[in-house]
């Protein structure tokens, strides 16, 4: 009788013994979208005109990987871009606390107040994006004015704006050999929260949100094999300009630049494409 209850017992459906191998959790980790990529971003803050970070660090960093209409574009407003591909720089490694620090957490960048007089010397963040989906990375805290002026073929021209707030536009699409095309936009948001309509995908939604002011024309691209970077900061002149405006904060009645680095952390080109899934690249581009 107790056999045969035993059998009974087993033969039930649903019921079974499942032998766990030791030390390891029955829970599957997670994984990302099979058409997602990792990026890892870093703000470094270090005293305006600090030697290393605006002379020998750049030495070793490729910036004519941008065509050079664009780098006289970009240089005229303030702004400086390079790559960094293969072997980090020692000086971006010491630059960076590279060493001897915790890897970072998977968690989104929120579009929040930055407290810099708060902040570590270096911020790290880890995001996860898919093909063509808009990301904001904040740079600044919020401005009751932020003055701002722009050099064009139409000359220099200034823009004021009110409660507003230095943000970064990323964007990812997968190329087909297993690297990364990455779009910055930089762009002010200001005023104050109101609802909007904003279309995706030829549908019409109510969205709360801030006035934008977006700089296209100075918008940054860059391919990056896993491991690569992408860094931007600001020249030291001229001391208005857009670069100078994103790229410095005062903290404590300091003046303190700053450098971000885009890292191409983690792709899932295996997944991705061997399904031969793969997105046209989007005319914004």
């Amino acid at each position: 009788m107790v056999r045969l209850a035993l059998w009974c017992a087993a033969a039930l459906p649903g019921c079974r013994n499942v032998a766990e191998p030791v030390g390891k959790s029955p829970l599957k980790p997670v994984h990302m979208s099979a058409d997602a990529v990792a990026l890892e971003v870093f703000f470094v803050r270090f005293p305006l005109g600090e030697a290393e970070p605006n002379g020998p660090l750049w030495a070793e960093v490729d910036e004519m990987h941008l065509p050079g209409e664009v780098r006289q574009r970009l240089a005229r407003n303030g702004l400086r871009v390079g790559l960094v591909g293969g072997q980090v720089p020692a000086s971006l490694v010491k630059l960076m606390e590279l060493k001897d620090k915790p890897a970072a957490q998977p968690r989104s960048l929120e579009n929040r107040v930055v407290d810099l007089e708060h902040e570590p010397h270096v911020v790290r963040r880890h995001m996860e994006l898919r093909p063509g989906v808009l990301a904001d990375v904040v740079a600044s805290d919020i401005q009751e004015e932020l003055s701002v002026l722009l050099c064009g073929a139409a000359g220099v021209e200034g823009e004021i704006f009110n409660s507003a707030q230095a943000v970064f536009v990323i964007r990812a699409h997968p190329e087909r050999d297993g690297r990364v095309r990455i779009r910055v936009v930089p762009e002010v948001q200001h005023g104050e929260n109101k609802l909007r309509y904003v279309g995706t995908q030829g549908v019409l939604r109510i969205e709360p949100g801030r006035a934008k002011r977006a700089f296209d024309d100075l918008a940054v691209e860059g391919v990056l094999a896993p491991g690569h970077m992408l860094i931007l900061s600001t020249l030291l002149d001229p001391p208005g300009s857009l670069g100078r405006r994103f790229f410095t904060q005062n903290v404590d009645g300091e003046v303190q630049q700053k450098l971000m680095v885009i890292r191409l952390a983690q792709t899932q080109h295996d997944e991705l494409f061997d399904s031969g899934d793969v997105l046209p690249l989007d005319p914004a581009w």
